[in-house]
């Protein structure tokens, strides 16, 4: 048996991931198309790891496993990737009809393995036979993760201009729309396509040159990145879900009312726009923006806060967004929302500015806000 730290750390990670996969399928908060799209690729991923493991250790060798165990698992990842990535940016869509179609290529891999499956075990004495039979152990070898990759790579860009399109879409605050932070998305695609890029190079040289090529760091590297997607996408979906809860049961009354220092009329106009319309909800509102909207330069309108308020901008619109916060942390009925989703809801756009906002503001943590209050 050939057992090696690399080979011990892809079993661990098999281990892991099907039973993250059961833990997600098993759970009621979890039950919506793009987590079982997610689920199915951690799944999936950890089942073709596990065939490819058996014949790494050498409980079964090349000629074994293709004769008799080979599946092509891989070719189901980006296709499902595809799907996740499409109904979670869109969870209003249906999938088109017309994108079913890119699981056509899993289904020639799986015929091409099974042709192959039943062809060695025909007797025959014909050379086309032969030669054919070849062919098919060759391609599942070699043509069939080259495909594979070239495929993936394709679908990884289209990706990302489904990212684009996303955020072109929603440029606008809207209070009844959730608007996604999709830069943990990027990142993750971004890795994944340097690493198939990498893989489908690994896999030309080796068909170049049929010498041993170690695929142990790639191979690692990818199934890191697949499950490392697998569980910030159920925490991200996760959030999402609170988020949506927190908005159902938000109190129709505005919860921010500051009072007002000054009759100025610049003043009065920013605190309609930020406070009455709520737009200080917005993580990614800027100094620049409400200047424009305003139809002020973002000089003067810096200028006129300074003076009037005695604060910036920041400060001010960060203050806004902690006492929309502490409404929610001084009442029960959002006792069961974790402070990350509070923290969105109130217009933080990550849970370390919400924590150094809210300490700076009120002295305190936001934890320890909530435990005064509630407990």
């Amino acid at each position: 048996m050939n057992f090696n730290i690399y080979n011990s750390v892809i079993l661990a990670g098999v281990i892991q991931g099907l039973i993250f996969g059961a833990i997600v399928l098993l759970s009621k908060k979890y039950r919506h198309i793009s987590v079982y799209f997610l689920v199915t690729i951690i799944v999936t991923y950890s089942l073709n790891n596990l065939q490819y493991y058996l014949v790494d250790i050498g409980l079964i060798n090349y000629d074994e496993f293709y004769r008799n165990y080979y599946f092509p698992w891989v070719e189901l990842t980006p296709v499902l990737l595809y799907f996740y990535v499409v109904s979670f940016l869109f969870p209003e869509k249906k999938i088109n009809r017309k994108a079913k179609w890119l699981w056509s290529l899993f289904g020639l891999h799986f015929l091409v393995s099974l042709l192959y499956k039943v062809l060695i075990r025909v007797e025959s004495t014909s050379k086309d036979i032969d030669y054919l039979t070849g062919s098919l152990r060759y391609y599942s070898a070699y043509y069939a993760e080259l495909v594979t990759g070239l495929f993936s790579i394709c679908i990884l860009i289209v990706l990302f201009f489904k990212i684009k399109n996303y955020k072109n879409l929603h440029t606008e605050f809207l209070q009844n729309y959730i608007r996604l932070e999709l830069n943990w998305l990027k990142i993750t695609l971004f890795l994944f396509l340097i690493l198939t890029i990498l893989n489908v190079t690994l896999v030309v040289t080796d068909m170049q040159l049929f010498e041993d090529i170690s695929y142990y760091p790639v191979w690692i590297l990818l199934t890191l990145i697949i499950y490392w997607l697998g569980h910030i996408g159920v925490y991200k979906y996760g959030i999402v879900q609170e988020r949506k809860s927190i908005r159902k049961n938000r109190k129709t009354e505005s919860s921010v009312k500051q009072e007002s220092k000054t009759k100025h009329i610049i003043i009065e106009r920013l605190k309609q726009f930020l406070e009455d319309e709520k737009r200080f909800l917005d993580s990614s509102l800027t100094l620049d923006k409400t200047a424009e909207a305003l139809e002020l330069s973002q000089g003067h309108l810096s200028k006129i806060i300074n003076t009037e308020l005695g604060i910036s901008f920041k400060d001010y619109i960060n203050a806004l967004r902690v006492e929309e916060a502490k409404s929610y942390l001084k009442d029960e009925d959002f006792s069961k929302y974790t402070l990350v989703a509070i923290g969105l809801e109130a217009g933080f756009n990550s849970k370390s500015a919400f924590n150094s906002s809210f300490k700076k503001i009120t002295g305190e943590t936001p934890s320890q806000f909530k435990q005064k209050h509630i407990n």
